[in-house]
């Protein structure tokens, strides 16, 4: 599989945000794969200089108990930011040349890429290798729909909710190639 869908819970919605929690998964036409999840310690976030905005920690206030318990755990999570983008490059080299799907060409991937930088941890991926799993929908046109997975707003479940319609998506429309 050279495929992974990302998602990132954050507590702002720019590059520099805090990342909360980081959850992946390989996919392809077959399915999906190995999984990724991790939450990082927040104070590592904001040491390193990454933002919170109160417009997103207001959004916060208004998920669910389930969703919401992400911001509790960062508090107290074992991995810093560092090491949690160190986990998670180890966890892409299970395949050569791994495309990265995010959820906005402006998200997820430039999110990572920021954390990456000040964490001085080197990017997992080719800049060339990341995906954008929005562009995808909108190319498709009309969108399968996919049964919904787990927690709203978990980064894990997003990231297996997306990869499946992805691969709805391919399967629906002959026309795009897997690359």
């Amino acid at each position: 599989m050279k495929n992974v869908m990302v998602d990132l819970e954050t507590l702002d919605t720019v590059p520099g945000a805090v990342i909360l929690s980081l959850g992946a998964v390989f996919f392809d036409e077959t399915g999906l794969g190995d999984e990724f999840y991790k939450v990082i310690l927040r104070s590592s976030c904001e040491s390193a200089g990454l933002t919170v905005s109160q417009d997103t920690l207001n959004w916060w206030s208004k998920q669910s108990i389930e969703a919401s318990q992400v911001l509790r755990d960062a508090e107290l999570a074992a991995d810093s930011l560092a090491d949690v983008l160190n986990q998670f490059n180890d966890f892409l080299k299970r395949d050569k040349g791994v495309k990265v799907w995010g959820n906005g060409a402006d998200f997820d991937n430039s999110l990572l890429a920021v954390a990456y930088k000040r964490a001085n941890v080197k990017q997992g991926w080719l800049p060339y290798n990341g995906r954008c799993y929005r562009t995808l929908k909108n190319i498709a046109g009309i969108v399968p729909t996919v049964a919904r997975g787990g927690t709203y707003h978990n980064a894990l479940d997003d990231a297996k909710t997306q990869a499946n319609h992805a691969i709805e998506i391919y399967r629906q429309n002959p026309g795009l190639v897997w690359k």
